[in-house]
């Protein structure tokens, strides 16, 4: 295989991409806003084009309401979609065009929360992604979230693993 081919892609693949770049230390965790809400690999489905990343609620995330602020679900359904769409257009840069999060009920300190990606279109310049975040004790719909990523021709310098 040459610099220009890409792997195949598969369960195992995706399974090991985004355990590499959910890890410690990794490229990801390792500056700006994405290392302070702390993302965790749940699972990923390379059939259904789905990934699930958990959140815990901190402290430092909570609004005078005593609930995590919408801004730090927005930002978690930016990186879960995000790296969604990063796994599928690899090596290619994006960048997110929009994101619509609708917020159902509120999210306490010290619960968990998970994302549920899923990649609804893959065209050649643009991806659709919907995400749905769920409490990780009862299962209730916290917050849903739209988004669109521009694929940008620009291969990525500094891959995420």
């Amino acid at each position: 295989m040459n610099d220009l081919e890409m792997p195949a892609l598969s369960q195992e693949d995706m399974e090991l991409w985004f355990g590499q770049v959910t890890k410690p230390g990794s490229r990801l965790l390792s500056h700006g806003v994405v290392p302070k809400i702390q993302p965790k690999f749940v699972s990923c489905n390379f059939a259904e084009k789905t990934v699930t990343l958990s959140y815990d609620v901190l402290e430092w995330e909570l609004n005078p309401q005593n609930v995590i602020h919408g801004g730090i679900i927005a930002t978690a359904f930016d990186t879960t979609l995000g790296l969604l769409a990063h796994y599928y257009t690899k090596p290619q840069v994006i960048t997110t065009v929009s994101l619509n999060t609708t917020y159902h009920k509120p999210v306490f300190l010290g619960h968990t929360f998970h994302i549920k990606a899923k990649l609804e279109f893959q065209g050649r310049s643009l991806c659709n992604i919907t995400g749905e975040a769920r409490t990780q004790k009862n299962s209730v719909l916290a917050s849903s979230a739209t988004a669109v990523f521009k694929v940008l021709r620009e291969i990525q310098n500094n891959p995420l693993i």
